[in-house]
């Protein structure tokens, strides 16, 4: 294909995209306009959302004021920025009828505000002159699916409320090209060491505010007010494996990334979340095993030894009885029984419910709901947003109590409410293909930007047991990595 054919597709691409994002955006003024006929809840507001809002405009400002102040705060806004910020739009009411609480998502958040609001600025100095964008075959393909499967689903959907359940959700293509815009626009280079210290700042505050919370609440475990508990620990884990790269790779000050990682650390440890400590170590070992094949029998020796010590401390410990129930092996596996000639997972793995396998059955009968969904929506899914609408009306049982907004698993997510085709295609993009980016252009000096993948990896496994992507915070990082590695790999590939 000549430079000729190529810039004219990418530019086609680019108008084609933008006109997409704004036809988003005039459905949600639509909603919102006729927001009593749309099913939207306009009073979400709490006693922190006013002080939220006093912060995200100091934000803002600073953001205004100089450019390396907008990416310091970019990463913090992202992912730890006070959540009660975005009750002051017009939002859905995503529970169930049958859910214990209630909880609402609104159609426009923070995060769409602050990429909106680097972009204007940039284009302002532009004189609104835009580069196209230059894209992978895969991230093209999965943006044309996406669109496809996201028209289809507004015509599949049953009422008002379906409709708005998929605008609220459609966070996941409204980011992705926001930050596409946004990397094009900027020389991201210049700001690499702004955005480490986000990463910094970002778990500063988490653990802060994560106590505060806590103590508020009288909770036994380091908890979140804006992150769901998984999340919140997954999301840490994979910051951590991020900073122990840039420690080894020297791309952080290293009494910064000491600093980062003992915080990060210390909230994985507050948080007791299981799944945490396992991504952590088991990304480690992915990266590890795959980024030198040639080493790869001397790094098995190695990992090797460690696993065996890690065993045998985990069982002198069990055996003088200093193992909690919860990560007790014998006793978790007296309340499994396991019968593969079953037909659901709830009943291969029969599981008596106790305090300690309560979260193992629970994610199973999400796993159910989410099969039959798969099932019976194979090409296009229920739709983004619609997933804890319609949970219990696949679940076997027909009730999936308490507020589960989504199947514990990204991999199931993406499955069940984008179809096999785009949610195979999502997930791998999502998780994986920025490693396959930056490997293909083999960089010999890693830097903060070309070493973002790590989160993604990382975040990908911890999918296994945790919906992350679809808690837009963790959605909008990992589609910044998506974006930060894909203009990495055109500024750096031999052509």
């Amino acid at each position: 294909m000549s430079n000729y054919t190529s810039l004219l597709e990418n530019k086609v691409f680019t108008i084609g995209v933008f006109v997409f994002l704004l036809f988003i955006y005039i459905c949600f003024g639509l909603s919102s306009l006729f927001g009593v006929f749309g099913e939207l809840s306009y009073n979400n507001f709490g006693n922190l959302t006013i002080p939220s809002l006093f912060i995200f405009l100091a934000t803002c400002t600073l953001a205004i004021l100089n450019e390396k102040y907008y990416f310091s705060l970019l990463i913090f806004v992202i992912v730890a920025f006070p959540s009660p910020i975005d009750d002051i739009f017009p939002s859905v009411l995503i529970t169930n009828p049958s859910d214990k609480g209630i909880a609402a998502f609104p159609l426009i958040t923070r995060i769409d505000i602050y990429l909106l609001l680097g972009i204007i600025l940039k284009l302002f100095k532009l004189k609104f002159k835009t580069p196209a964008f230059k894209l992978t075959i895969p991230i093209k393909l999965f943006i044309l699916l996406f669109i496809i499967v996201f028209i289809t689903n507004i015509f599949k959907s049953q009422d008002v409320l379906d409709f708005n359940l998929l605008l609220a959700y459609s966070y996941h293509i409204r980011y992705f090209i926001l930050f596409l815009f946004l990397v094009q626009l900027f020389d991201i280079k210049k700001y690499k060491n702004q955005i480490v210290i986000s990463f910094v700042l970002c778990l500063i505050f988490l653990l802060i505010e994560a106590y505060i919370n806590t103590k508020l609440n009288g909770l036994d475990r380091l908890s979140s007010g804006s992150l769901a508990l998984n999340t919140f620990a997954n999301i840490t884990s994979a910051i951590a494996v991020y900073i122990i790269y840039l420690l080894k790779n020297k791309s952080i000050n290293k009494i910064l990334g000491v600093f980062g990682l003992i915080i990060a650390v210390i909230i994985m440890i507050g948080s007791g979340t299981r799944g945490a400590f396992v991504s952590l170590f088991l990304s480690l070992l992915f990266l590890n095993i795959t980024e030198n094949p040639k080493k790869l029998f001397s790094k098995l020796l190695k990992l090797g030894f460690v696993g065996v010590l890690l065993i045998l401390t985990y069982l002198h410990f069990y055996n003088k009885e200093m193992i909690p129930d919860r990560y007790s092996h014998s006793y978790l596996m007296e309340k499994i029984d396991i019968d593969f000639s079953k037909n659901t997972a709830q009943k291969i793995f029969d599981i008596e419910r106790s305090w300690e396998t309560n979260s193992l059955v629970t994610r199973l009968s999400l796993f159910d709901s989410s099969i039959n969904m798969i099932k019976e929506n194979p090409l296009t899914g229920i739709g983004a947003g619609r997933w804890n609408r319609y949970k219990n009306k696949y679940s076997y049982n027909y009730s999936i109590d308490k507020v589960l907004l989504d199947p514990h698993n990204d991999y199931f997510a993406l499955l069940s409410q984008y179809g096999i085709i785009l949610g195979l295609l999502f997930g791998y993009v999502v998780f994986f293909y920025p490693y396959r980016l930056i490997k293909k252009i083999n960089i010999k000096k890693p830097t903060p930007l070309t070493l973002l993948y790590v989160i993604s990896v990382t975040m990908g496994i911890a999918a296994i047991s945790n919906a992350g992507f679809f808690k837009h915070q963790i959605a909008g990082l990992l589609l910044f990595c998506l974006c930060v590695s894909n203009k990495m790999y055109f500024e750096n590939e031999n052509v």
